[in-house]
């Protein structure tokens, strides 16, 4: 599977876009800048946000045990593919978890795809929720700045981004209640029928993954009848699957 960045939450429930006049305004508008959300799940508990991309590493933990606002940022390990399209390291910024989840996480530690991070919280807020920030490219100096109008700003190599141009939705994993008027864009789905091979050499494995036995390859431009999907592999024969992430569908 390729690594697409999936937004981090099972459920979608946008309490404050980037756009939001209780806190967030100033963000967008401030230089330089950054578009946070504030994500509040399922309901006004607590749930967790999870990694969204095959693997996230810890680089900063800001706050616990003091007087600031507890803040967690989190560098992909490897480059992601975004909702724009685009490709590249990706960085995370998550404001407002407590105490208690914090400290069971260090500096250095790695998540992988869809495991958990840490809960909602209420540090330096008055309800259970999440202020997320995501910007393309690695932590840099120590994570964020002021900018003009007095807003912490996520800072990142390649700059902050709209969330809506960075992750996609997974939705085998994401229910959407409110996106708060954002468009994201679905991760891609596959269907059974043909397809074109469209990378040179393409892997034929015995089953539905990489860690299966290679029973033969496909070559570029090459076409195959797909007859059952799971997730982004496609069976052309019997034990016989192709991952479909490196194909074209075709009529």
């Amino acid at each position: 599977m390729k690594n697409y960045l999936i937004y981090p939450c099972k459920t979608m429930r946008i309490t404050q876009s980037y756009t939001g006049t209780t806190s967030h305004l100033p963000h967008t508008t401030g230089t330089p800048k950054d578009y946070p959300i504030d994500e509040g799940c399922s309901d006004t508990g607590r749930d967790y946000i999870y990694c969204p991309c095959d693997g996230m590493k810890v680089k900063r933990i800001y706050g616990v045990g003091s007087g600031g606002t507890n803040t967690i940022w989190l560098e992909s390990t490897g480059k992601v593919y975004f909702a724009d399209g685009k490709k590249g390291y990706c960085t995370m910024l998550i404001t407002h978890p407590d105490d208690a989840d914090l400290k069971k996480i260090k500096v250095g530690q790695v998540f992988t795809r869809k495991q958990k991070i840490c809960r909602e919280g209420k540090d330096g807020a008055t309800a259970y929720h999440l202020h997320i920030s995501a910007g393309k490219g690695k932590f840099t100096g120590n994570g964020w700045t002021k900018n003009s109008k007095g807003k912490y700003v996520l800072t990142t190599t390649g700059g902050a981004f709209r969330p809506e141009a960075l992750f996609y939705i997974d939705e085998s994993f994401t229910e959407v209640k409110s996106s708060k008027g954002l468009s994201f864009k679905k991760m891609p789905a596959y269907s059974t029928g043909k397809y074109k091979v469209n990378t040179a050499v393409l892997n034929v494995r015995s089953d539905a993954g990489t860690s299966y036995k290679k029973v033969g390859a496909v070559v570029i431009g090459q076409k195959i009848t797909v007859d059952k999907v799971i997730g982004d592999w496609g069976r052309i024969g019997k034990s016989r699957w192709v991952c479909l992430d490196y194909c074209k569908k075709v009529k």
